[in-house]
């Protein structure tokens, strides 16, 4: 929020803070702040050292809010998650912990992290050291020679998993002379060969398997943070020499290793497999800025971290259990504290508590108290909201209002002018601020807050806008529709296991094990088999989707017709996709018809729609519109479940259409659906001089042929019929 911390360098206490900052005073104490306060204050200091920052704070919970509050001042926000550790085999889990984790790790590695947010469990766990994670690292550029196969020695050496296709992260396919690599979930990077030479190289696109332009080198890092210090071989060595409890699971546990899926095992074994070992910390830049968020509650949670974990220790020593290294060798915040002496420490704290040393003249003259308090204001409070302002404007405040999306915050400015309250509409970079007057801007925080020091006030207004009208609830991204609801799921539905493929939903089970209980989701499977997976982990299953009613037929856990089942469906796409390529290049040399630009009726008929666009719906409609101005053949599948809003996405095509003197024809599979979809387009468009008429079986034949003669007439017309 560049307008609102502008002004602080120019209150004396607040300069003083800026200077001990780049002066390296160590430790310094800010007091008296809010929670939305505190991250004012740790993104301003960021924005005027133009120094790397990290806010540890003492759970999950409030590292995601904390990450929330961050995202509107700045874009560059990274979440740094404990990692998953289990006392127990598991039989799915997600990879997606270590994909975040390493992602982190990798930007800082390549000075791209500036702002991060972490927790204490994390910073106590101990990491692979950073000349241990980062030595294997590749660097390719266009021109260098490099046999394949070694290079892909080396990117099983990062972690990467060969596959006949990419289509997710950690992965790598070859064929021929190209090698695919997939760096994220959405990207990926294309290499050529010619011979042992690199040719080329390109970003492409998973999902479409697109690639973007030439590039003349990329960087090619870790995939997890489990980048093996020592050989195979010696690892299970050392296991065996340090082996202690259960010898037969040890033996199962070198098994597993030995066939190259270690990574589930290193917690059990990390003594075994690391020698070098350090804390998050370890892998910060010297000039990091780190914030402790509310000092005693961190402690409190490090203590009870280490508490939980004996707790566990003692349980698997009763069982005669194996206990994983990693639970052993956690640190404590004293080892944490310890750590902070040779990094810049910033505390933040709503109390004026002080420093450990209260005795010290050092410690009170490093601590800054403020003046911070929470402000929050709801849609029933709106005249309240609008009475603090005027006040505020009389005492000349700073007033900052966030409303959220672009449309209510348009509507807070029109509110605002209507109430004679001077304000300004900022967008971007504009960042000229006039005490007195009301800046208002989109985005969020958790809750609004007033600095009194600073005679600024910040509202957040997301809670000033309920919905006018009751409307149906619609998912915010249409991924959510992907993912396993339980509230969806009954004993019997069919789901698809990423791995295991078609089992049947038996229910969810709740199962001690190690003294741990957990719920599980139970799969049935062909011959009486069945999976238990925890309800934490579910990332990995689907509801099964299939054509018809007829029941799909269950997998046999362990056999490999769920992978033939996979292999023959990648052939067929391929032969798929073949064939779209053909149509598509003849299509390319098509000419179509290229729609106008919007017109202002087009602007003032989107504008009367009675409920607010999701983004994915603004998404498709921009999309739509473009596509119809290109001079191109228009194909295009819009997908979307019930209620998704895809018949919005339709009636503005239709009218855009109409708007260039062309006819719409709107094609429904029922004569329920063409009537509810008439209506609809009716309502929508009585205001315009767009004629909406219906076609189906159950008009007359003499109205079948009036509507037939009309379209005859070739004027702007929307005809709905049924087939």
């Amino acid at each position: 929020m560049e307008p609102s911390v502008k002004i602080l360098p120019n209150f004396k206490k607040y300069s003083q803070y800026i200077e001990d900052v780049k002066n390296r005073i160590n430790p310094i104490m800010l007091s008296g702040l809010t929670d939305s306060g505190k991250v004012h204050f740790a993104f301003s200091t960021h924005f005027y050292t133009e120094r790397p920052i990290v806010v540890i704070t003492y759970n999950e919970l409030q590292a995601k809010k904390i990450q929330k509050d961050l995202e509107y001042y700045t874009e560059e926000v990274l979440l740094f998650p404990k990692r998953e550790t289990f006392a127990y085999d598991y039989i799915a889990k997600s990879n997606e912990n270590y994909y975040q984790r390493m992602n982190v790790l990798n930007k800082i590695y390549t000075q791209e992290a500036k702002v991060i947010v972490t927790t204490i469990e994390a910073i106590m766990q101990k990491l692979p050291a950073k000349e241990v994670l980062f030595k294997n690292k590749i660097n390719l550029k266009v021109g260098q020679t490099i046999k394949m196969d070694k290079l892909k020695e080396k990117l099983v050496l990062l972690g990467y998993e060969r596959y006949d296709l990419v289509e997710s992260i950690g992965q790598f396919s070859s064929r021929g002379g190209i090698l695919d690599i997939a760096l994220s979930n959405k990207r990926g990077v294309r290499i050529e060969f010619w011979g042992d030479e690199i040719d080329s190289i390109r970003y492409f696109d998973l999902v479409s398997q697109r690639s973007d332009n030439l590039e003349n080198e990329v960087n090619i890092n870790p995939v997890h943070e489990f980048v093996l210090e020592q050989p195979i071989d010696q690892v299970c060595k050392n296991i065996l020499n340090e082996a202690k409890g259960d010898i037969n699971t040890t033996n199962e546990d070198i098994q597993i290793i030995r066939s190259g899926d270690y990574t589930e095992k290193v917690d059990r074994y990390f003594n075994s497999f690391y020698k070098q070992k350090q804390t998050f910390l370890d892998y910060l830049p010297d000039n990091v800025l780190i914030f402790i968020d509310e000092a005693s509650r961190i402690k409190a949670r490090s203590e009870n971290i280490i508490k939980d974990n004996n707790s566990v220790i003692k349980t698997l020593i009763e069982k005669k259990k194996i206990i994983p290294d990693s639970l052993c060798i956690y640190g404590d915040y004293i080892d944490f504290t310890n750590q902070l002496k040779v990094k810049q420490a910033i505390y933040l704290e709503k109390q004026d508590v002080g420093f450990i040393d209260k005795q010290t003249m050092h410690a009170k003259r490093n601590g800054y108290s403020f003046s911070y308090r929470e402000v929050n204001f709801f849609r029933s409070s709106m005249d309240l909201l609008f009475k603090e302002i005027q006040k505020a404007c009389l005492e000349r405040k700073t007033v900052v209002l966030l409303g959220g999306n672009l449309e209510n915050t348009k509507k807070l400015v029109e509110e605002l002018t209507y109430r004679e309250i001077p304000s300004k509409l900022v967008k971007g970079s504009e960042i000229e601020i006039t005490p007195g007057e009301v800046l208002v801007t989109t985005g969020v925080l958790s809750a609004g807050f007033e600095a009194f020091d600073f005679n600024l006030l910040v509202i957040s207004g997301q809670e000033l806008f309920a919905p006018l009208k009751k409307r149906r609830a619609t998912p915010s991204v249409f991924k959510q529709g992907e993912t396993i609801v339980f509230s969806d799921l009954r004993p019997g539905d069919f789901v698809v296991h990423r791995t295991n493929g078609i089992g049947q939903f038996a229910g969810v089970n709740t199962i001690k094990a190690d003294g741990i209980v957990k719920d599980y989701i139970k799969i049935n499977y062909r011959d009486d088999d069945v999976l238990y997976i925890p309800t934490n982990q579910m990332d990995n299953i689907r509801k099964y989707i299939g054509p018809g009613e007829s029941k799909p037929k269950l997998n046999r856990l362990g056999s490999k017709e769920w992978q033939n089942t996979k292999r023959k469906v990648k052939s067929n796409l391929k032969e798929i996709a073949r064939e779209l390529i053909e149509l598509y290049a003849k299509r390319q040399n098509m000419t179509g018809y290229a729609f106008a630009k919007d017109t202002p009726w087009q602007t003032q008929f989107e504008e009367e729609f009675p409920y607010t666009e999701t983004e994915d719906q603004l998404r498709c409609i921009e999309e739509v519109k473009k596509d119809m101005e290109e001079p191109k053949p228009m194909d295009r599948l819009l997908c979307g479940d019930v209620g998704y809003g895809k018949t919005e996405v339709a009636i503005r095509a239709a009218f855009k259409a109409c708007m260039d003197q062309k006819q719409v024809a709107y094609l429904v599979p029922t004569t329920i659906l063409a009537n509810q979809q008439y209506k609809s387009f009716k309502e929508r468009m009585e205001q315009f001089p767009i004629r909406v008429e219906l076609l189906n079986r159950f008009k007359t034949k003499k109205e079948q042929e009036i509507i037939i003669k009309k379209l005859k007439l070739r004027r702007n017309r929307c005809y709905y019929r049924n087939t």
